[in-house]
Order: C-alpha cells, then structure tokens, then sequence
C-alpha cells in the first residue's frame, strides 16, 4: 500500500545562517513548561550523537566537528521529533510551541516552508474536492480518478521543488521523503546523480536496494527461496511450492493489511477453480503476529496452503517489497510470470495460463 504524500508533518526542520567557523549548533526555546527537566536526544540517522535537558525553557546543541556532508538531523523528545538542516558554519534556532517557528533569513529551510505550504493547500483542495465528491454521490471511478489527479499535482510540485534544490541538502531531503514513488531502478538511480547528497540519505540507500531485489525477481527471473513455516510450526520453504511443477499464485500478505484482506476472496475463487495438478494459490504471511494470523485463516475462509514467514524480514526483502499484498505469478519451473497482480486482472492472467 502506497501511502499518499499529502501530509506536510513530517516536515519539521530548521536553519539559520548566522556564521561560525566550524560544526554547528542548534539553540532552541520551548514554550511548552512540560518539557522543562526532559531528556532530548540529537539523531542522526540512528546514531545518537548528543543528549540534554530542557532547562528553563531551553536547550541547545553543539558541535565543533566539521560535518562530512550537510545533514538532517533529528531532535528527539519522547514520541515526538523535530528534523533540522544543518550545513557547516551554521547556527540554527528554533522556537518550539504549539506552533514550531524557524528563520533562516530566506535560506533553505524558508525554502522547505514554501514548499510545505504548497502541499498543505493542495492537500485542503484535494480533501474539499473529495467531499464534494462523496456529497454528490459520485461513482468510485470519477472519485479514483480525481485522487489521482489531484496527487500527480501534489508529486509534481515536489519532483519541481527537488529540481531547484538538486545542488543543497534541501533536494536531498525532499527526495529521500518521496522516493517511494520511483518503481524503477533506473529512474532512482537517475534521479539520484542529480540530486547532489541524495546518496548519504537512509532512505535513497534502502529504496535503491529495495528496487534492486525488485529487478532481480522480476518477470522471467528465477524465483528466490526463502524459509517459513507450516502451520503446525516446522520448518516450511517456498520451494516446497515453487519450481515443482505447477503455476504457483503467491499472496504476500498481513491480517491487519485491509487491500490484503480484500484479495482473498478472489484467492480463494481461482483456488477452488484451477486448485490441482496445474496450479496452486500460497499464501505467504508477512509483518505480523502469527496468532492474529490464525485467526484470520479462519474468519476469511482460507482454503489454500500457507506459509508463516513474519518471524524473518527474508520473505519481503529478497523479493524487494515495499507494501502488501504484493501476489506474485511463478511458472512451474519456477521462474516469475508476472509481479504485482490484483483483482480481474490477476484472474484473467490465471485464466490464460490454465487454458495453454
């Protein structure tokens, strides 16, 4: 499942351009007392690099230590976090309340709210636009199709924002919050030689991986095994299923995941029309807990074999997936059909297969 990309919360940063000879430091005033006495600890990525307290409204953060690359950094107080841009030489200040404020005199981060105010008010259009969909009892398809277009809209402003901050941190970080909207290796890749740091982000280095898995078992790859388990708890393989001989439909999927949940009745009408010697529908549970998986066997009616993979991140990341349920077609030798079916589509597919 794709998440749309029109809330601007994850935003939070800040910058200024104040001069200093090395390093950085970030001053902060809370106006929040309930924070007074707290622990707040600096991230990078996942490495902890400094921890103080909030005193009298305040705290700050400083280093002497030139940074390699501009960096976002992340300020960390219980659940909540406050991302923040920081180039060397760069004093940054932040005044955090019910509203954050930053200010870097016009600089990037001043940039960021530009961007971020874009969104927030095609975001508003998009939700005014839906509703009034929804009031004048419009059809799913005239609703899907105005979503769509309305975050094309959305991606394109950032995809433009991106391209004018292709040379500062700024592009970097707005890539890194979008690069889920690249299906392709090569489009990543190519996006990222232009983007300059976009290739020190977390994000880019595990989309890239992710899309490389997805090349490597896309159609007409041989399949890659994985372990699991039977629902009597030993130890299963997708090759007990794939490579033997039958089409093999497999079902990446979650209890809690509702597009999942959504498919199986279309699992379970292919199961009991071609389920035999030519083909068998698996399903392969991933990213949950096995008794709610249990549970879901039986309230969903599920009559084809599966495979409990969610105690071992393998499944998922050997087959480069980002959201489930992501079904996948294997040829009887094995090798992959198609990626990514859903719905007619995939029944139409299976059709074809079983009629040659």
């Amino acid at each position: 499942m794709k998440k749309l990309f029109f809330a601007a919360a994850m935003f939070l940063f800040a910058a200024s351009g104040f001069a200093q000879s090395a390093g950085y430091k970030i001053d902060v005033k809370v106006n929040n007392a309930s924070l007074d006495g707290k622990e707040i600890y600096l991230l990078h990525e996942s490495n902890c690099l400094d921890t103080v307290k909030v005193e009298n409204g305040a705290f700050s953060f400083a280093s002497d230590k030139a940074l390699e690359n501009p960096a976002v950094l992340t300020m960390k107080y219980g659940r909540m976090s406050t991302n923040v841009l920081v180039e060397n030489g760069t004093v940054v200040t932040v005044t955090m309340g019910d509203e954050t404020v930053w200010a870097d005199n016009g600089g990037i981060n001043e940039k960021m709210m530009d961007v971020v105010n874009a969104i927030n008010a095609k975001a508003a259009e998009m939700r005014n636009g839906y509703n009034a969909l929804m009031q004048q009892g419009a059809d799913k398809d005239s609703v899907q199709n105005y979503l769509a277009v309305a975050q094309n809209e959305i991606n394109a402003s950032i995809e433009n924002a991106i391209d004018e901050n292709k040379d500062n941190i700024l592009g970097a970080y707005l890539l890194s919050m979008t690069v889920s909207n690249y299906n392709s290796i090569e489009a990543l890749n190519a996006k990222v030689a232009e983007v300059r740091y976009a290739s020190t982000m977390s994000a880019v280095k595990s989309e890239i991986a992710a899309l490389e898995k997805v090349a490597e078992t896309s159609a007409g790859k041989m399949f890659v095994d994985f372990d699991g388990k039977n629902l009597d708890g030993t130890v299963a393989h997708l090759s007990d299923y794939v490579g033997k001989g039958k089409y093999v439909l497999v079902d990446f999927w979650a209890s809690w995941c509702g597009p999942c949940r959504r498919e199986i009745p279309n699992l379970v009408e292919l199961q009991n029309t071609y389920g035999g010697d030519k083909f068998v529908v698996l399903g392969v549970n991933v990213w949950d807990k096995e008794a709610e998986f249990k549970k879901a066997l039986e309230s969903e009616g599920i009559n084809y074999p599966q495979l409990y993979a969610s105690d071992d991140a393998e499944a998922t990341q050997f087959y480069g997936i980002k959201g489930i349920p992501q079904i996948i077609l294997f040829a009887p030798d094995g090798t992959i059909v198609a990626r990514d079916l859903r719905g007619n589509a995939m029944k139409k597919l299976v059709a074809e297969k079983m009629a040659e």
